[in-house]
């Protein structure tokens, strides 16, 4: 006999009934587990189709960012479990997920986690040490009437117009590392400018906007409990009988991350103001909505045409990141539906290519995690063009899995993880190919660039170059410009390859320069058979010397 999925559940409840056993693999909570209804465990939920996990998503559950297989992951009561049990999914507890949910830290925001507050204080410091590269805006209110806070990195001295890279982070609250990931990004780029030659360019050449705590209501009450709260929405408190202070699975708020104006409703969205993915009354309803969108159409132009069919142009400006957590992936749209958008293969190309550096899975959310809509990425992307991506920072299991981590994981020594120096990389490479992200991916990629002082007044340049994440063309050639960058008219010197010909994806260039007495900015591309180029990198060198006008040397 062949059981339907829901006969199925109600045989297996009706053997835990009698038995206390489920079919092999399967298990409800234990007995002792039940004594509270409400207690929480993480559930794994097998799904049999894509039609099955879109169907999953719109059920309002907490899904973790987390799948392996065809199995979902949900934090859950007992009740909530057997209710999706009646109704024919077969669940069953993840012991590790659920022993990580219920050792949560004793002390909301412990061993270095920032408050908003201290938040800004940072932000604040760093436009006040470097005034002349940062400056801290607001760019709206919160829901509970709080500023809105970011800032804007670029050399003021540097007309523009410049491209544009975005990093947010904290629009789920409890996600307690992405806003440390977004202000190290800050004080990496203020510190090295002036010593360190790829950030002194992207400074000079970018506007980089930082906004690390796009739910500012959430973050704070997520510090109020003696065990943070795991609130994930923001506070809007105008609907709904939810529970206060917030449970796990019932909270107030409505959740900013389903709520952008574009495909709002969708995957992975409830209309049960408690749900932790109620997608609000309306499209854009919240005040964090509207503010960061606002703040976004005002950075970017708009680059693509009203249709879901229609793609931005090769050679549009600007790429975001949104920073969430956890389960080491790197998403890119869309997210509302599995078909690919319009600049898919691109976006696809950037995803991995930026996977490659922090060494996570790259796809499409239907594709390796679970369909959701009104996300700020499909917006950035639907409504603009943008180049549009989010990272899940953080592994699915071990000491530094979970939305709050130990603080050590950010830097280091937390149980094998080091979350900055793993993204650094990655962000950095994001924002050198911010000036054109669908046409710069295409194109080798130098890893490294370093300068030598040779010889009087001369300085040999060495770059090596990658295209194995790129368009996967052989590299061909390799150019460097002292001072000023191509498209600010520089006059280009040849580089060598290294080992006598340019023929493989991964290239190693060389050239002399002089005599070029001063300190210098040399930046370095490399251009593949197809006729690619790809971004630059610049390094900085103090060269000894008389005044003499540099003339580049043959290169060899």
């Amino acid at each position: 006999m062949i059981l339907s999925r829901l006969q199925y559940s109600r045989l297996a409840l009706l053997l835990v009934l009698v038995t206390g056993i489920l079919a092999p693999g399967w298990a409800a909570p234990a007995p002792a587990r039940q004594q509270d209804a409400g207690e929480l465990f993480v559930g794994r939920i097998r799904t049999k189709s894509t039609e099955e996990r879109m169907q999953l998503s719109s059920l309002g559950l907490d899904l973790l960012e987390l799948r392996e297989g065809d199995e979902l992951f949900a934090i859950m009561t007992a009740a909530q479990a057997q209710r999706l049990r009646d109704e024919g999914w077969q669940i069953a507890v993840d012991e590790e997920q659920t022993a990580m949910l219920r050792q949560q830290p004793t002390r909301a925001f412990y061993g270095g986690y920032r408050s908003i507050a201290e938040m800004r204080a940072a932000l604040e410091e760093a436009e006040a040490r470097y005034p002349h590269l940062a400056e801290v805006f607001v760019y709206g209110r919160s829901w509970e009437g709080r500023d809105l806070v970011g800032i804007s990195l670029t050399n003021k001295l540097r007309p523009g117009p410049k491209p544009t890279f975005f990093l947010m982070a904290g629009i789920h609250a409890r996600e307690l590392a992405t806003p440390e990931l977004a202000l190290r990004l800050v004080d990496h780029l203020l510190d090295g400018y002036g010593s360190d030659g790829d950030v002194t360019w992207l400074l000079d050449e970018h506007t980089i906007i930082v906004v690390p705590g796009a739910n500012p209501d959430g973050h704070l009450k997520v510090a109020e409990g003696d065990s943070p709260y795991m609130q994930r929405k923001n506070r809007n408190t105008s609907q709904g009988n939810c529970a206060e202070p917030p449970d796990d699975w019932n909270q107030y708020g409505v959740d900013l991350n389903r709520n952008s104006s574009f495909k709002w409703g969708g995957a992975s969205t409830s209309s049960n103001p408690c749900s932790l993915v109620f997608k609000g009354a309306s499209m854009a309803s919240e005040p964090e909505t509207q503010a960061l969108q606002s703040l976004i159409t005002s950075l970017f132009p708009d680059q693509r045409g009203p249709a879901d069919s229609d793609a931005a142009p090769a050679d549009a400006t600007g790429i975001l990141i949104s920073l969430h957590s956890f389960s080491d992936m790197v998403l890119y749209p869309w997210g509302w539906t599995d078909s690919p958008a319009p600049n898919g293969g691109d976006l696809a190309l950037i995803g991995h290519k930026l996977a490659s550096y922090n060494g996570y899975r790259a796809g499409q959310p239907g594709e390796i995690l679970y369909n959701a809509s009104g996300t700020t990425d499909d917006w950035s992307y639907g409504e603009l063009g943008i180049a549009s991506f989010t990272f899940e920072v953080g592994p699915q299991s071990g000491t530094c899995a979970g939305f709050m981590p130990p603080y050590s994981c950010i830097d280091g020594d937390g149980g094998g993880r080091a979350f900055w120096p793993e993204n650094r990389p990655a962000l950095l490479y994001a924002a050198r190919i911010a000036r054109a992200p669908y046409l710069l991916i295409h194109g080798p990629t130098p890893e490294s660039l370093t300068a030598t002082v040779i010889a009087s007044n001369t300085v040999e340049l060495l770059a090596v170059f990658d295209e194995q994440y790129n368009g996967g063309q052989p590299i061909t050639a390799a150019e460097y410009y002292v001072d000023i960058p191509p498209w600010r008219g520089s006059v280009a010197g040849s580089m060598a390859p290294a080992d006598g010909s340019f023929s493989s994806l991964n290239e190693s260039a060389v050239a002399v320069i002089g005599p070029i007495p001063g300190r210098h900015l040399i930046y370095a591309r490399g251009q593949d058979a197809a006729g690619n180029w790809g971004p630059v990198r610049a390094v900085l060198v103090n060269v000894p010397g008389s005044s003499a006008i540099w003339l580049p040397l043959a290169a060899r």
